[in-house]
């Protein structure tokens, strides 16, 4: 069984470096062809395929192309489009520069093709070859509360190529019963057990080599974003305070005036046709002011195109979209699964209100609902409101406050620039995606859910 599991990982190893050879070997034939004034003697070129192949790891480590089990095959390719695009945008303006002049495009847009249609069979193979060789997990969830259970064993099971839930189990059985469950699991996953349960299992997990998963509550969150001190010879973990780093503050503003600037010089004919068209569909104004809530707790008015109709809340309740909610309007429905409502928020950035990465910003009103439910929701204030962040990114428009307020204080607690850059890329691959723009169910306002009625 050893030989054939590692015989197995010597085979995902082989096709991943098949796949990268392969990308390698078709832009190197590729320039050599259509753009043969760009090779230069040996070690020229050499110098070029190794910024090539730095690209390559870099742009793959940002969106995810070797996911392989975490993602499904529809993510991964697209991972690797939008990897091969950038990486071949930046080799067309290299070679430019080198040759002093603007280089042909269709040499470059050819190779992108011929790269993308060799990338999505080998993918495929990668994917079928992996789930071979690590076939879906027997599972137990052990739960101390059932308020969430619903929903959490609903997630676990649309893993099915990774986990088939055998047992569900609460931790009130004996402990002699949850260990004689774990034996016969090769995964176990905690949700809400009692921490002094909870230690004694997971040391058990760990001695037999159990795969671990744990929904985490808020001081866990803050517990794994710590970083450790040593007084004397005891550790100490130290939570981070984003305020202290003055000088990473700084180059985040001057980035979100730079690239907020640029977005809306290069993006200013998009804008003034998305513009024309709200405007021009029901005679209305096509800029929709909201105020919503930054750093402190203080108030700003956030810039939208407006894509419902006028007066959408004219009984006075504020209220989040629905799916499929009638107030939409068709022009509103394109430039929302896009993204580009959110346009006129680069505005924002630049006056200072916003930042292009950060938590997002929620209406006053809806986040006092949060705030009942969950009083740690205010944490998320620590920073500015962000057009893109962890959030928006793994998150969805319905997604309910506690799992947003996870993923923000996480932001938060790790936040440094070139996580703010690797976040600005990723935004890209969502709008692509087209997801995360669903609404929250008919008959609520905000994404609180009575989990009791599920």
């Amino acid at each position: 069984m050893k030989m054939k599991h590692k015989t197995g990982n010597i085979l995902l190893f082989l096709s991943k470096a098949i796949l990268v050879f392969a990308i390698l070997a078709l832009f190197f034939i590729g320039q050599r062809y259509f753009y043969e004034e760009t090779t230069f003697y040996f070690r020229g070129d050499i110098l070029v395929l190794f910024l090539y192949v730095a690209m390559l790891y870099l742009t793959s480590r940002v969106y995810n192309g070797f996911n392989f089990g975490n993602a499904g095959m529809q993510e991964i390719i697209l991972s690797w489009a939008l990897c091969l695009i950038v990486i071949n945008v930046f080799q067309y303006s290299l070679l430019s520069l080198l040759v002093s002049t603007l280089i042909p495009v269709i040499g470059i847009l050819i190779i992108l093709v011929a790269q993308i249609a060799i990338v999505i069979p080998i993918t495929f193979f990668i994917n079928k070859l992996y789930y071979r060789q690590n076939p879906a997990h027997n599972a137990i969830i052990i739960y101390g509360k059932k308020e969430k259970l619903d929903e959490f064993c609903s997630i676990v099971t649309r893993q099915r190529n990774k986990f088939r839930v055998d047992h569900i189990v609460s931790q009130e059985v004996s402990t002699g019963t949850l260990l004689n469950f774990i034996n016969k699991s090769q995964s176990v996953f905690f949700l809400e057990v009692d921490e002094a349960k909870l230690d004694g299992l997971l040391e058990y997990c760990y001695l037999y080599n159990k795969h671990t998963y744990i929904q985490p509550s808020f001081s866990k969150i803050l517990i794994n974003t710590a970083g450790t001190m040593w007084f004397s010879n005891t550790p100490v973990f130290s939570l981070k305070n984003p305020e202290q780093e003055l000088g990473s503050l700084l180059i985040k503003r001057i980035m979100d005036i730079m690239i907020s600037l640029s977005v809306i010089i290069m993006l200013s004919w998009l804008m003034l046709g998305i513009w024309i068209a709200v405007r021009f569909y029901d005679n209305h104004p096509a800029i929709y002011k909201q105020v919503r809530v930054t750093k402190g707790g203080k108030l700003f008015t956030l810039y939208k195109f407006r894509s419902m109709r006028v007066n959408a809340e004219d009984d006075g309740v504020p209220r989040l979209t629905a799916k499929d909610d009638d107030r939409i309007t068709p022009v509103g429905r394109i430039i929302r699964k896009t993204r580009m409502d959110e346009l006129p928020q680069f505005f924002n950035v630049l006056s200072g209100a916003m930042s292009i990465v950060g938590p997002r910003p929620e209406r006053p009103e809806i986040a006092e609902q949060y705030e009942e439910t969950h009083p740690n929701f205010a944490f998320r204030t620590k920073v500015k409101a962000g057009i893109t962040g962890l959030a928006q990114i793994y998150g969805r428009y319905n997604t309910a406050p506690e799992e947003k307020l996870f993923l923000d204080i996480i932001y938060i607690e790790t936040f440094s620039i070139v996580e703010d850059i690797k976040l600005m890329l990723q935004t890209v691959r969502v709008i692509f995606q087209g997801s995360g723009t669903e609404g929250v169910d008919h008959g609520l306002t905000t994404a609180l859910r009575n989990r009791d009625e599920k």
